[in-house]
């Protein structure tokens, strides 16, 4: 009460307070005020007479009234704000997806990585896998469950062209789209999760799936042979050309394998260094795949084989 002390003077034989003049019964007032507030969560009604009343009193009251109205929703009226819907979340396009590209009628299976890059790589089925006409690196980006990208795509005749996606997906259920190159040209993909011989994207990739060799063919179509070691390196050579790199589980533990080549002796380009990804996984055929997509700023190519 010493907040009101210029303006109260206590007199000892009352239990009540004097305003100048006149008298306000502030003691037992104020706490039935509170006694309503408390119980009933809204000031019935304040009386204050003729007085004059000290200023940080009277905004005391006027704090407590709209404390009651706030508390019961507005005086009885009920609240009338809207809230703001939270955010769509947006939906992973991540895993390996398989299916038919139109109107090239190739078997296309498309990886997205968990960070959002992207790798395809197409052709025509061959003993239950995939002979390989071209491959694309690129990466995406969600919004809900549609998807956009870019990517720039690489042929077996050494040719190359950039383009763009977009498309919808439903978490490991479906991923479709359309793609438009800077030729001119557009097709469409429609795509369900690969699940052969036991296929699983959300497990770690385990490397001795993949030690040993490899005899298949690169993008280009020369026949070439890759010896892979326990410890993850690398070497392969084809038509003169040799190179060396590593093949790893990838760090974001799924079922992909972070893979580097750099080339040597015999190369058209001596040095160069690609880095990408390889997918392997049992055919429908019963043989074990591997797929290997690898690019630099300016090259792209890739390895598969069976075996």
């Amino acid at each position: 009460m010493n907040a009101y002390s210029e303006n109260i003077r206590p007199t000892p034989t009352s239990t009540r307070r004097h305003f100048k003049n006149k008298v306000l019964p502030l003691k037992s007032g104020f706490i039935v005020i509170l006694k309503i507030i408390n119980s009933r969560m809204k000031v019935i009604s304040i009386t204050i007479y003729k007085v004059t009343v000290n200023k940080l009193f009277l905004s005391l009251l006027v704090s407590i009234s709209a404390i009651g109205l706030t508390a019961c929703g507005g005086g009885g009226g009920g609240s009338s704000g809207s809230s703001t819907p939270p955010p769509v979340a947006n939906v992973s396009a991540s895993g390996v997806w398989t299916g038919i590209a139109s109107p090239s009628g190739y078997t296309l299976n498309l990886i997205v990585m968990p960070d959002n890059t992207n790798y395809s790589i197409f052709g025509t089925p061959i003993s239950g896998g995939l002979s390989v006409i071209g491959a694309d690196f690129g990466s995406v980006s969600s919004s809900g469950s549609s998807f956009t990208g870019s990517f720039r795509e690489y042929y077996y005749n050494n040719t190359s062209t950039t383009g763009t996606t977009s498309g919808s997906v439903v978490a490991n259920t479906s991923l479709s789209g359309t793609s438009k190159f800077a030729t001119g040209s557009t097709g469409t993909y429609a795509l369900v999760p690969l699940t052969a011989g036991g296929y699983n994207f959300n497990t770690p990739a385990v490397l001795s799936n993949v030690t040993g060799s490899w005899v298949g063919t690169l993008l280009t179509g020369v026949a070439t042979t890759v010896t892979i070691a326990s410890n993850g390196t690398l070497a392969g050579s084809g038509a003169g050309c040799t190179f060396t790199g590593t093949i790893a589980p990838d760090p974001s533990g799924v079922n992909i394998f972070a893979t580097s080549i750099t080339y040597g002796s015999g190369c058209p380009k001596v040095g160069l260094v690609e880095t990408g990804i390889s997918l392997s996984y049992i055919t429908t055929s019963g043989t074990r795949q591997l797929l290997s997509m690898v690019s630099s700023a300016t090259t792209g190519g890739a390895f598969f084989a069976q075996r």
